[in-house]
């Protein structure tokens, strides 16, 4: 699939899709696919920390009228 920059009318292929100028303002840049998909695939590659099971504290319940 093929997608088009908006603000440069450039065209660039799905599987490249990558802002080439992603320091610029861009107006478009809230519904652009090409910025979505490269912060996408940057999510994927960037893996979350694992819970490694710590013993930090609960909170208890509060009670109504405790501050």
């Amino acid at each position: 699939m093929e997608l088009v920059c908006e603000k440069y009318k450039e065209k660039v292929d799905s599987e490249k899709a990558v802002c080439r100028r992603p320091t610029e303002y861009c107006k478009f840049r809230g519904a652009c696919l090409l910025h979505f998909l490269a912060r996408e695939r940057a999510g994927e590659e960037k893996k979350e920390p694992e819970d490694r099971g710590g013993k930090g504290k609960q909170a208890g319940q509060a009670e109504v009228g405790e501050l």
